[in-house]
């Protein structure tokens, strides 16, 4: 056996709350200053996108968002590819003394059978995938009947395993539940990423999904600065005949139901980062300033379809599917941002599927 092991710390149910840990998403959008100009006249290589604007107090708002035009009709198909990362923690052994490794390779078949790839039924915008349903909710006096936007079943790249050394996480257990989860650091984690993503062969007309398994990220891999459960960002990765190429991105973790409370389970963070990621493809999308709803005291200016209500304790929208049933979270739409009176949205709402969650348009903020 290893010198100097030791098992996960035990923890209880509500122990990452009872921390002050709460769900945290991030926003990363690092396409170069030569390439925005490419970019605003649809020059780029990527995955499919529109743009469109909206004026609020005398000023133009444009914003990008993946697929076609809703006047446009027809549909949009995304190419997706998964690659999973496992973490091995270094110095950390199970009951029976073997490595702890958080396997992101044995969740990817529940994310394929989920809402995210799968159709399931949302009320009147019909029989779709989750991201696609939002959308169509969001454009829904606008768009022609049969307008989609949808991820293809994924190609599943070559997995990775991350080892992690002592120091750069800390490994807990459910006493109760028995799940095993951690808290990364964050440079850490993305340091690791970065090189993922140079090793795999990634192209820019997809969506490349990094799924993690019942990982969190925290700066040092601390508990009260928890929990990051994902991002989204887009990045030159080349030209040609001076095209740049954009690669979008989303890294999200699946989490056991539990370990954050009931608000986040299964595919809450990885619907949550899609559909910002179709909403704000490539981080440039600026919007009026405002206030996260549950969390007073902070301001933002982009397009974040889910951040607006990631900590509110009823935003996750329960679907089955095959008698199994999964945890999207509720998005605002466009009309919560632009504050205008007359909504194209589907019965005027300013969220989906759960159209009760936000009854009013966001309320303005000042950006310190």
């Amino acid at each position: 056996m290893i010198a100097d092991v030791t098992a996960p710390i035990e923890a209880e149910t509500g122990f990452l709350q009872s921390r002050g840990a709460i769900p945290r998403f991030q926003s990363a959008g690092k396409i170069s200053g030569e390439a925005l100009t490419p970019l605003a006249q649809q020059r780029v290589a990527s995955v499919p996108y529109f743009s469109s604007s909206f004026a609020f107090e005398g000023r133009t708002f444009p914003f990008t968002a993946v697929g076609k035009r809703p006047q446009t009709g027809g549909v949009t198909e995304i190419p997706t590819q998964i690659v999973a990362v496992s973490m091995l923690f270094e110095g950390f052994v199970d009951e029976r003394g073997d490595p702890i490794v958080l396997d992101a390779e044995a969740i990817v078949p529940s994310v394929q059978a989920s809402p995210i790839f799968r159709n399931a039924n949302y009320q009147s915008v019909g029989l779709t995938q989750f991201a696609d349903a939002v959308q169509r909710a969001q454009f829904f006096r606008a768009m022609a009947p049969d307008w989609h936007t949808l991820l293809t079943a994924p190609e599943l790249l070559k997995p990775v395993t991350i080892e992690v050394p002592r120091g750069m996480a800390h490994v807990y257990r459910n006493r109760i539940m028995g799940d095993t989860f951690a808290v990364v650091d964050t440079n850490f984690f993305i340091s690791q990423l970065n090189t993922v993503v140079q090793l795999e062969n990634l192209r820019p007309d997809s969506l490349a999904l990094v799924l993690t398994n019942n990982v969190f990220l925290a700066p040092q891999a601390e508990i009260k600065q928890c929990c990051v459960l994902g991002f989204h960002t887009s990045f030159v990765v080349g030209d040609s005949r001076d095209v740049p190429q954009v690669q979008t991105l989303v890294w999200a973790s699946w989490i056991d139901p539990g370990l954050l409370g009931s608000n986040v389970a299964d595919i809450t963070p990885i619907s949550h980062e899609i559909s910002e990621w179709m909403n704000n493809p490539f981080g440039t999308n600026v919007v009026p300033a405002w206030q996260p709803l549950g969390a007073p005291g902070g301001c933002q200016n982009n397009l974040e379809t889910a951040d607006p209500v990631a900590t509110l304790p009823n935003a996750a929208y329960p679907v089955t599917i095959d008698g199994v049933t999964y945890h999207p979270q509720t998005q605002v739409l466009l009309p919560w941002f632009t504050r205008q009176g007359i909504s194209a949205s589907l019965a005027g709402a300013f969220s989906f599927p759960d159209q009760e969650l936000v009854t009013s348009p966001s309320q303005s903020c000042v950006m310190r």
